[in-house]
């Protein structure tokens, strides 16, 4: 039972930390922000984080697990889904997961870049592990045609500087976004610029 309080109250704190580095930003927020949020002693806070910067760490790693596990290898053996309805799935479950969670989004893209060399580093190590997996992915897709050919390194900073924006976009944007309009915008595009051409 005590484990499972003390799991709660970190929960409270970083949830109230996410709140207002998006309210406020991060460096205007302060450890007082945040346990007055949260209604709890400052004493409290430090059994949990040693200052603000390891609450944005715990935010920003957790975040990068959540992505991880929603971006699945395109298993090329499963008859019952072809590449493309896999790479769907996977489109659909990143843009679910950012929809879900657009205060992430927000301070991954807003807070975090430029903010110390160690969460740069986290970052830069984050982004070049999704590069390989989506360079892997597309030189596998040029071997069986369904990629067409080109360079993959432009490929992959395109798609990939161009899902930041559309997902920034989407969480910043009064406009209202679903996981399922913005997969099917990302996967025409794909179609058109991506793909092969024998594989619409």
């Amino acid at each position: 039972m005590a484990r499972q309080t003390r799991e709660v109250r970190q929960a409270q704190i970083l949830e109230a930390a996410r709140d207002l580095f998006v309210e406020r930003g991060y460096n205007a927020t302060t450890v007082d922000d945040i346990v007055g949020r949260v209604e709890v002693a400052r004493g409290t806070f430090y059994l949990y984080f040693p200052d603000k910067r390891a609450v944005l760490a715990a935010l920003v790693d957790g975040f990068f697990e959540r992505v991880t596990a929603a971006i699945h290898s395109i298993d090329l053996a499963d008859a019952t889904r072809p590449p493309v309805a896999q790479l769907r799935a996977n489109l659909h479950r990143l843009c679910e997961l950012s929809l879900a969670e657009p205060a992430m989004v927000k301070i991954l893209l807003y807070d975090v870049p430029g903010l110390d060399s160690e969460l740069d580093a986290k970052l830069r190590d984050f982004y070049a592990a999704l590069r390989r997996f989506l360079e892997e992915s597309l030189s596998e897709g040029q071997r069986i045609g369904l990629v067409r050919d080109g360079d993959r390194a432009i490929m992959v900073a395109l798609g990939l500087g161009g899902l930041k924006e559309i997902l920034l976009t989407a969480v910043t944007s009064s406009e209202p976004a679903t996981a399922e309009r913005l997969t099917d915008e990302i996967m025409r595009f794909f179609e058109s610029g991506l793909l092969a051409r024998q594989n619409h």
